[in-house]
């Protein structure tokens, strides 16, 4: 079976992290060296442990008075609007639309009010949207927009919208160019940087040997995520009434649900500093061309230039690819009984609407994320899978039809 996500780290930077885990060096010069390297001398980057905790200093160094309004584009990870919520603050859905999820700007304007302080935009599955629109409109408004780039990595240089107060940049087990944790803030702003530091300086380092046991649990997935030892896995669990959700999720998973805020209130590890700045400076951009060629196979093999445009933006690089149907659980069965893995959701959310505004519900994001299902294009597959799984997609299109 084609796993859905292959763990974006080869075995050289696992064993790189898990020695440098241990080695010695003072932490302070080696965040020093990566903020520098990936600032290009701008001294506007600060290195965290993730974008949850980035975006909670932020939220800190901010200090907005209570029941302000932070607008999120209305899909989002689930952690992001509880972490507004933890600051007293008030989540705020602006509704998106399109298969690359671009802030609707009418809904913009419907949800934005007096108390309206942040815009969070989230570029997701790789997606690079036109902001321009939007950051006009957030301007005008005196909003601080905030990019959450978790999911749009795609080469060092780029470093989000200029444009853009704030851009957060996650390096997490699943994510791009993975070091298994830490994240990269630019932050415009010289004094909400400082106060960011100073705030992060006051918070204990995440341990040191949970790095090196972070190494040894991506090891074994990268063992598992093999075609035939996943195929095995996965008829393994259905005996015993799991689904590849149920193996994979909580092995993937970042922080626990509970008391979310201590956990994200770390600082990152020398090891994981070390490892972050490493994969910047070796990173071979050509994984992200081949991800994307994969891409573009899938949109000429199933003909979506004219039902999902926005795939066709060039600086789209695919993280996962979101294919748009109308059976999409059905699909998604369909594919994983001939070896394809499939999914939907995974982690992200709609964000709800404030009590005392239930009209801010999100109808388009709401039946985008239920149509969509993530279809495999990473690096790794060849392009002949990548042919055999659009055949059974328009097989299956035919006799629905």
């Amino acid at each position: 079976m084609w796993i859905r996500l292959r763990l974006d780290i080869g075995w050289r930077d696992l064993c790189y992290g898990f020695f440098g885990s241990f080695a010695p060096g003072k932490r302070e010069t080696v965040q020093e060296k990566l903020e520098d390297l990936w600032s290009e001398g701008q001294n506007d980057a600060l290195a965290c442990l993730s974008v949850r905790s980035g975006f909670d200093l932020l939220l800190q160094a901010l200090a907005l008075p209570e029941r302000s309004e932070v607008l999120f584009s209305a899909i989002t990870i689930r952690d992001m609007p509880r972490i507004a919520k933890a600051h007293n603050l008030v989540a705020v859905p602006v509704d998106v639309c399109g298969s690359d999820y671009h802030i609707d700007i009418d809904s913009l304007q419907q949800a934005v009010t007096s108390k309206s302080r942040i815009l969070v935009i989230a570029h997701l599955f790789g997606a690079r949207p036109d902001m321009q629109e939007v950051l006009n409109f957030a301007h005008e408004h005196n909003l601080f927009v905030v990019e959450d780039c978790a999911e749009a990595w795609c080469e060092p240089d780029w470093r989000g919208n200029e444009q853009a107060d704030a851009s957060l940049f996650s390096f997490g087990t699943i994510k791009t160019a993975t070091a298994l944790g830490g994240a990269l803030c630019r932050i415009k702003d010289l004094t909400i940087l400082t106060r960011m530091r100073d705030i992060q300086s006051q918070e204990p380092v995440y341990p040191a040997r949970k790095l090196a046991l972070d190494c040894f649990k991506v090891a074994f997935l990268k063992i598992i995520s093999m075609r035939i030892l996943f195929g095995a896995i996965v008829k393994i669990g259905k005996r015993f009434r799991k689904n590849v959700n149920d193996i994979l999720g909580g092995m993937t998973r970042g922080f626990s649900d509970d008391s979310l805020l201590p956990q994200l209130r770390q600082q990152p590890t020398t090891g994981t500093l070390r490892l972050l700045k490493r994969r910047l400076e070796t990173y071979d951009s050509q994984r992200i061309a081949r991800r994307i060629k994969h891409a573009q196979l899938i949109v000429a093999k199933l003909g979506l230039e004219n039902l999902q445009p926005e795939l066709l933006n060039n600086q789209h690089s695919f993280w996962l690819f979101p294919y748009i149907t109308d059976r999409p659980e059905a699909l998604i069965n369909f594919l994983r009984k001939h070896s394809f893995d499939t999914t939907q959701r995974g982690r992200l959310e709609i964000v709800s609407p404030p009590p005392d505004h239930p009209e801010l519900n999100s109808p388009t994001a709401t039946e985008l994320l239920k149509q969509t299902v993530f279809l495999p294009c990473y690096t790794e597959i060849p392009g002949a899978a990548i042919n055999r799984m659009c055949a059974l997609i328009l097989d299956f299109t035919t006799d629905s039809s």
